[in-house]
C-alpha cells in the first residue's frame, strides 16, 4: 500500500502490523530513502518501523504487576521475554484513505493480553513532514495499564550526530532488563553533544524533550514526539548499520511485577478511555 503526496512517499503493510516500509523523499528523478531498507530491517527480524501496543520493550519474564496472568515470549528469537507489545505481529485493518492520509486499525482481543483493546494509527503526509498519531482504547471493564511507541529503524552508515535533550539514562542488564536509573549520565551528556550512540546500546532516555535531530552529510530528520511519549529508547545493534530512536510512552519494566521503584508505572485507562499521541518526522534534503 502507497501513500503519496508533497514530494513524499510511503510504503505501508497492514498485513505486517502497519509496517511503515519505506520513507521516501523526491531527490530529482529519484527518491531518497529516510528509512532502513528492507533487507537491512529483515536482518533484525522486524520492520523498518513499526508500533508498539499495548506496551513497549520488554517485560520481565512476562510476569505483569497488574495480572496473575503470565505471558509468554511472543519472539523467542529477539527475546526471552515478551517484547514490542502484540499489535506489530498482526494484520491491520484499512479504515480510509485519502490524497495524504490513510488510517489502519486493529483489534487485540485475540492477543494474549488480559485487557481487551482496540488501535489505530493515522498515517498523514504534509510539505516536508509525515505525523504518524497513534491511539489506543481499551474496550474491556476495570482498568487496563496503557503502553504506546514506535520502532523507526534510521541508516547509521555516514551518521555524523544524533541530538536529544534528556534528564536520565536507564540502565540495564545483558537481558535488556532495568537495573537502575542514573541521573546526569555521560550517555545523556553525549546525546546531548550530538554523539551518535555507541553500538549497543538498548535502553531508555529519561524525561526528554520530545525532539531528536539525526544529522548526515546530505540531508536531517527531526524526530518529534507529544509528551504522552515519556522517554525515548536507543537501540543500537553491534553487528548492523542502523539505529532506532523509538519514542515510548512509558520505561522498559514499567508494567513487570518486580518493577523498580524508581520507574513509574504506566498510565492507567479506565473502560472506553483512550490513550494517543502523535510523533512527526521533519524531513530536510541538502541536495
Amino acid at each position: 500500500m502507497h501513500l503519496e503526496c508533497h514530494g513524499l512517499r510511503l510504503e505501508i503493510s497492514p498485513r505486517e502490523g502497519a509496517a511503515l516500509v519505506a520513507l521516501q523523499s523526491r531527490r530529482g528523478d529519484r527518491w531518497c530513502d529516510w528509512l532502513v531498507d528492507r533487507e537491512l530491517a529483515s536482518s533484525t527480524g522486524t520492520p523498518a518501523c513499526f508500533p508498539l501496543i499495548p506496551f513497549a520493550n520488554r517485560i520481565a519474564h512476562g510476569e505483569l504487576e497488574f495480572s496473575p496472568q503470565r505471558l509468554a515470549a511472543n519472539r523467542p528469537d529477539l527475546s526471552a521475554h515478551p517484547i514490542h507489545g502484540y499489535a506489530w505481529q498482526a494484520p491491520w485493518d484499512l479504515d480510509w484513505q485519502k490524497d495524504d492520509a490513510l488510517q489502519l486499525s486493529y483489534d487485540g482481543s485475540d492477543d494474549p493480553w488480559p485487557c481487551q483493546y482496540r488501535a489505530s494509527m493515522v498515517f498523514a503526509l504534509a510539505p516536508g513532514e509525515l505525523r504518524i498519531t497513534l491511539k489506543l482504547s481499551h474496550r474491556g471493564v476495570g482498568e487496563m495499564p496503557a503502553g504506546l511507541g514506535l520502532h523507526p529503524a534510521f541508516p547509521s552508515e555516514g551518521l555524523l550526530s544524533v541530538q536529544a535533550d534528556c534528564a536520565a539514562f536507564l540502565a540495564v542488564d545483558d537481558d535488556g532488563l532495568p537495573s537502575a536509573i542514573h541521573r546526569d549520565a555521560q550517555e545523556c551528556a553525549d546525546l546531548a553533544e550530538g554523539r551518535v550512540p555507541a553500538r549497543g546500546v538498548d535502553s531508555d532516555f529519561v524525561d526528554w524533550k520530545h525532539k531528536a535531530t539525526l544529522l548526515w552529510r546530505d540531508r536531517a530528520l527531526s524526530l518529534s514526539a507529544d509528551p504522552v511519549f515519556s522517554a525515548l529508547h536507543v537501540f543500537r545493534p553491534g553487528d548492523k548499520a542502523l539505529l532506532c530512536l523509538e519514542p515510548v510512552s512509558h520505561l522498559t519494566g514499567a508494567m513487570a511485577r518486580e518493577r523498580l521503584p524508581s520507574i513509574p508505572s504506566p498510565q492507567m485507562l479506565g473502560s472506553g478511555e483512550t490513550l494517543e499521541g502523535s510523533i512527526r518526522f521533519h524531513l530536510e534534503d541538502f541536495s
